[in-house]
């Protein structure tokens, strides 16, 4: 043997079913038992990089590990990621050709001009990317449109890839001339690799999503398409049924549900109908939640603020010293203002001034990280060219996923909350009543405990939060500060283009 040459480490038939029992738990994806040499082909840098000589030492570590990292790595040298860049392209010529023109029709009959994809199972990145530059060609400029799309998978790995967004000359090749020099752009001089351009990177939100597991999605909207593409090919019947029967609870109706060949949904014809090419539309009501906990997805109402989100006394203070990390100087500071997300580790300062608008501060105190956001209203209401982080629907998706990207975990954040003051007069709408109503309810329905909040106040607040030690301080500096003024110039405006009491749709964290 050279040394080269690495010897195969053996897969027998006891840890294969054991494994495959974990995959099973896991993921809900089933293995045959002719899948064993795949299983233990895919598996071998694995063990080599954990220092196993041996599946039996590699099992019982497993074992104890599939709920965390370990887990996520076996899943991620499991899954397949075969993909490319406008794949089954009939897909798409009928999302640009039917599905859109559908939308525009009901935008000119008085709906709103917003559209919810989900790529349910997006591998490393190809498909919401396609579905992306489809968007843009067949709307053109996207201001005053609300345009998301949520991309998801179970593999890490790919999503990572995915979210960076980065592909090399031969992955491109595939995408239309038109399309390949608009939308991707050389990432460094003459290394052969291009970046999807920053205004379709600003439509897409990336999310580790276990479809079989429904009841953990936390997604809190209806969508116009879902494409789940030969997603479910490894999975049995019961879990096949629990996965489709959960995405098309989660469509708008008249929504369209998107297959792959090998998925047949003839089971669902009650719930959704075939139009040819593996499509199917919504058409019927969606039958109870599996028995796996799925929840039926409701359209969110807007929050009653008074009820969810009670003021304290006007002069109630919360008093919280800052107190900097000792390996950063207590004068770094970042300023933030609306639209503004700082997440960091390394214990920096964040200022902003609030008043109706709402900064939301969050902190895992494990691994000392957090971060704080600053948004104006709960959801774009429509017009203007403010970037999306300036509306909590967003800005609260960038702050988890900027600490998340750190090493925080989002099941060990705690939140503070301050401003939505009543500051701000001539509008109809309380806005500071509702943001802070809109910051409750999404923590709330995330896990997040909040652990302090000074709202509510007839004054503009000054906010101090220290991410190394999640510290505050907050200080109320009167009612005419210049932030004040400037909220009120861009509401009053914003309330020109349209209502702002439109309903809040946002896709829930991981």
């Amino acid at each position: 043997m050279t040394a080269l040459e690495v010897t195969r480490i053996p897969l027998e038939t006891k840890e294969f079913d054991g494994l495959r029992r974990i995959i099973r738990e896991v993921a809900g994806i089933t293995l045959s038992d002719q899948k064993r040499e795949l299983v233990a082909g895919r598996l071998q840098s694995r063990l080599r990089a954990l220092g196993f000589t041996s599946f039996s030492e590699y099992l019982p570590y497993v074992t104890a590990e599939k709920a965390g990292e370990e887990g996520r790595e076996l899943i991620n040298c499991i899954t397949t990621n075969k993909t490319s860049f406008f794949r089954e392209p009939h897909h798409f010529t009928f999302m640009r050709e039917r599905m859109i023109p559908e939308l525009l029709e009901r935008v000119r009959a008085g709906a709103p001009r917003k559209i919810r994809i989900w790529s349910a199972g997006c591998s490393m990145g190809h498909e919401p990317w396609t579905i992306a530059m489809t968007l843009a060609d067949a709307l053109g400029p996207l201001t005053g449109w609300d345009v998301r799309v949520l991309a998801s998978d179970l593999d890490t790995n790919v999503l990572a890839t995915a979210e960076e967004a980065i592909y090399d000359e031969i992955s491109i090749a595939e995408v239309p001339a038109p399309q390949r020099a608009k939308y991707f752009q050389a990432n460094r001089s003459g290394d052969g690799f291009y970046r999807v351009a920053a205004p379709l990177r600003s439509m897409v939100t990336f999310r580790r999503i276990n479809l079989t597991a429904p009841a953990t999605w936390s997604i809190r909207t209806h969508f116009d398409m879902i494409f789940c593409r030969n997603v479910a090919i490894y999975f049995d019947r019961p879990t096949q049924a629990t996965v489709f029967t959960s995405l098309a609870n989660h469509l708008a109706p008249n929504g369209y549900l998107v297959s792959g060949h090998s998925e047949n949904l003839h089971w669902l014809s009650d719930v959704i109908t075939p139009v040819g090419n593996t499509i199917h539309v919504r058409t019927g009501t969606v039958p109870s939640a599996p028995k796996s906990g799925v929840r039926p997805s409701a359209r969110p109402r807007p929050p009653a603020a008074p009820a969810r989100a009670p003021s304290p006394p006007a002069r109630a203070r919360l008093e919280l010293p800052v107190v900097s990390s000792p390996s950063v100087p207590s004068s770094r500071e970042v300023a933030i203002q609306v639209g503004g997300v700082h997440s960091s580790s390394q214990g920096v300062t964040v200022r902003t001034l609030l008043g109706s608008c709402v900064a939301v501060c969050l902190y895992d105190p494990k691994v000392r990280i957090g971060g704080m956001n600053h948004f104006l209203l709960p959801a774009d209401i429509g017009g203007g060219d403010r970037s999306p982080a300036s509306f909590g629907v967003h800005s609260m998706e960038l702050l988890i996923n900027g600490l998340m990207k750190l090493g925080a975990d989002r099941r060990r954040l705690v939140a503070k909350i301050f401003g939505g003051g009543s500051v701000v007069g001539g509008l109809t709408t309380a806005i500071g009543e509702r943001n802070v109503a809109f910051a409750l309810e999404f923590l709330r329905d995330e896990g997040i405990q909040v652990v302090a909040q000074k709202v509510g106040a007839t004054s503009a607040l000054s906010v101090l939060f220290d991410t190394g030690t999640g510290m505050a301080r907050v200080k109320e500096v009167g009612a005419e500060a210049e932030v004040v003024r400037d909220e009120r110039r861009c509401l009053q405006d914003l309330a020109r283009r349209r209502p702002v009491d439109q309903d809040i749709t946002f896709f829930g964290a991981p």
